[in-house]
């Protein structure tokens, strides 16, 4: 499969400690911090909180910033991103080397669920939006975040979207794995568009409480709430 082999390879440690540390500064740490805001708000002492698709722990790390007496389950496919989330965690998370289309969790059980890129990067989308619903107890939040396939064409959204692929050609140069590059490039045009996503959530059981346009649309994020009885 070729997120696992990608996630796997050295590509993944490069770009988490090269370019993720240049780009996460500027932009996506911002938006992480508003959906944990906005989790918070919500729930403000959650007690079961998971990072589905963690990686290196970044979403975790602002989190504990905020509620530093949590303990984050971080699950991922990347074992090498999972060490590095350990390096950075330590005894404050937990860690835990699984396929985001089966949660090894108990249903019912979560409290606060995040998934950073994570959806988009699922071979079966619906099969991980299912396992959210399972897992999650009800008024459970599921806190989202990811490029989504776009469908706006105005002028901000269009310089945002230039900077972005500029700045992902970048890292192809420096990286030297077109592979990786293409394969991003690839799933957000076969991705949901976030009107797509949100109405799937909704057809399953979830309220949408909170979404979010960063970059003027190139990522979004969506903090959604757990309706149904408990599956």
């Amino acid at each position: 499969m070729k997120v696992k082999e990608i996630f796997n390879s050295d590509f993944a440690v490069y770009y988490e400690k090269v370019i993720n540390r240049l780009s996460s500064p500027v932009q996506v740490n911002r938006w992480r911090r508003a959906l944990i805001k906005g989790a918070l708000s919500v729930i403000p002492h959650p007690r079961v909180v998971v990072d589905f698709c963690s990686g290196a722990g970044n979403m975790g790390e602002l989190l504990l910033k905020e509620r530093p007496e949590l303990r984050v389950i971080n699950c991922d496919i990347s074992k090498p991103l999972l060490r590095l989330a350990k390096e950075r965690l330590k005894e404050r998370g937990s860690y835990v080397c699984s396929d985001n289309r089966f949660f090894p969790l108990k249903s019912s059980s979560v409290d606060l669920l995040f998934s950073s890129f994570c959806v988009r990067n699922s071979p079966e989308p619906k099969l991980t939006l299912l396992e959210s619903l399972r897992v999650l107890r009800r008024g459970g939040l599921w806190v989202i975040l990811d490029f989504f396939r776009p469908e706006k064409g105005d002028l901000y959204f269009k310089l945002n979207h230039y900077l972005f692929r500029s700045f992902m050609n970048l890292s192809r140069i420096a990286t030297k794995s077109s592979e990786a590059i293409d394969y991003l490039f690839e799933s957000i045009e076969k991705f949901f568009t976030m009107s797509e996503f949100t109405e799937l959530l909704r057809e399953n059981g979830f309220k949408i409480l909170t979404s979010y346009e960063f970059m003027g649309g190139v990522a979004g994020g969506v903090i959604a709430i757990k309706e149904v009885k408990d599956v």
